[in-house]
């Protein structure tokens, strides 16, 4: 027995000092209503992990893991090309006829495109934590059921309302709830289990609008709220623009904070937002982390009647923002930081970092609504930009004074596709005020590859410059540029003080 147990004790040993790591997978299954991928079949370890295709013409799969696995796709033509992003991960992926196989030692949230087939993600998650013992209380408990047709934005609502009042957990099992408007209480918990999905109708007459429009998921005047889980809260915004004939009320936000503080959404898939995904104002401790937010493009879309203007998250006049390790794939700026709405206020500490990022407008960018107050402390560190038109991007319009905000770390593969195709955008501009902007640090950014057109800084006038601008370890196409001039950035009239280093 003594032998035995010591064995034990030394394989124990031997598997947490990461020697012999435990493996597991995961698979997440589609939610209701959602078809199989018709481009992509998903293997891991040898275990069937669903891909589903979505509305917006892209696919993805989902599941969890420890250890290291092996993960293979297969794609319904012969594969010739392919791309896995992002490209730092340094993935080493292989091609047998129609299969692309590789290995994961840990988490990550990939990008593939193979020829000419629609984008395709992989979501590759650590295992999910458990729920409390106690304080969790089932949506089913409240009348809801999983249907593809019933519309229960009531008794939804009444569940939000009743959970919240207890301090716990709603729980939202396998399944589909159709649903408008919903608005979060305080000191409440949602969570959406793995195969469950929140979505929206399509329908008008399901979102009411308030003063600022019209979303599917309101945090308004509220705090201590969280929404977590492996689950789907999806907008239907396509669906509903197309119903709506684009009219105001139709281009929904898919989550809107209003006077929320004290708000986290971990984990959650995010997609097909009616226009922007995330839109937050006058809002305080914001944290957004490991979300997959997927919106429709005209790029994958080319149909769409209209300028989708699906921006990925915007923080407008809020504060102590937090987006960490998220997946944005969006058509307009994956983040474009804003100054506008609410009664407005000065603005600082908002911090993007570790995401992954497909844009077809902006990548990392604050404008163009900023109106004269003060934005401080913007911070864009470590994001991976798989697709943008520009990288780099200030669009200082309407009056703001911005200090201190910095783009360190960050890695661009593709720059271009639209109307700008800039690496670099900085400019002070007098649309609706005159702003301007000191203290920039572009560090550690590198560029794949050198844009079709010139990078530009470009203040406005004497009193509204560009002042202090430090460009550090700035790499374009494998050259580390210590001028202007290496670096293809035209520094026109009022910029001062820029130093490469």
């Amino acid at each position: 027995m003594n032998s035995i147990f010591t064995t034990l004790l030394i394989l124990g040993a031997v598997i947490s000092a990461g020697a012999m790591p435990l493996q597991s997978v995961t698979p997440y299954p589609l939610v209701p209503d959602d078809a199989p991928n018709a481009d992509y079949t998903v293997k891991v370890n040898g275990t069937p992990v669903a891909a589903c295709g979505t509305a917006m013409n892209v696919g993805y799969a989902h599941f969890a893991f420890t250890g290291r696995v092996k993960v293979e796709i297969t794609a319904r033509e012969a594969i010739a090309t392919f791309d896995v992003s992002p490209h730092r991960d340094g993935i080493q992926a292989k091609v047998e006829g129609k299969t692309l196989s590789f290995e994961l030692p840990q988490p990550r949230l990939l990008h593939i495109q193979v020829n000419k087939l629609p984008r395709f993600f992989l979501f590759a998650d650590a295992p999910e934590a458990a729920l409390p013992q106690s304080g969790v209380f089932d949506l089913t408990q409240y009348g809801v059921k999983s249907s593809t047709d019933a519309v229960q934005t009531a008794a939804i609502q009444h569940a939000i309302d009743e959970v919240a009042a207890k301090k716990g957990v709603l729980l939202v099992p396998p399944g589909i709830y159709r649903t408008g408007e919903l608005r979060m209480k305080s000191h409440l918990t949602l969570h959406l289990a793995a195969g469950a999905v929140l979505k929206g109708t399509g329908s008008l007459a399901d979102h009411p609008a308030g003063e600022l429009g019209t979303q599917l998921i309101h945090f308004m005047d509220c705090e201590n709220v969280r929404i977590q889980g492996r689950g789907v809260i999806d907008g239907q915004g396509r669906a509903l623009r197309l119903s709506g004939k684009n009219a105001s009320a139709s281009r929904s936000k898919l989550i809107r904070s209003l006077r929320a503080r004290n708000i986290v959404v971990e984990d959650v898939i995010l997609r097909d937002s009616g226009t922007w995904g995330v839109h937050l104002i006058e809002s305080d401790n914001l944290r957004f982390s490991g979300v997959k937010l997927i919106s429709n493009t005209i790029y994958d879309d080319p149909t769409f009647p209209w300028e989708a203007n699906t921006d990925g998250f915007d923080p407008d006049n809020s504060s102590h923002v937090l987006i960490e390790k998220c997946f944005i794939s969006s058509n307009d700026d994956t983040i474009a930081v804003k100054l506008r709405h609410g009664s407005r206020r000065d603005m600082t500490d908002i911090v993007f970092r570790d995401n992954v990022c497909w844009s077809v407008k902006s990548a990392l960018k604050i404008g163009s609504e900023v109106y004269e107050k003060k934005l401080s402390n913007v911070r864009f560190e470590n994001n991976a930009v798989v697709h943008a038109d520009r990288g780099i991007v200030v669009y200082d319009y309407s009056g703001a004074e911005i200090t201190d905000s910095r783009w360190v770390g960050n890695h661009f593969e593709f720059i271009g596709g639209d109307t700008k195709r800039m690496n670099i955008e900085i400019k002070v501009q007098d649309e609706e005020g005159k702003g301007r902007m000191q203290e920039v640090l572009l560090k550690d950014n590198f560029f794949e590859h050198a844009a079709e057109k010139p990078s530009r800084l470009q203040g406005l006038d004497a009193e509204h410059e560009i002042d202090n601008a430090i460009i550090d370890n700035l790499v374009v196409a494998g050259k580390k540029c210590l001028s202007a001039e290496d670096a293809h950035i035209e520094i026109r009239k009022h910029v001062r003080g820029v130093v490469f280093k």
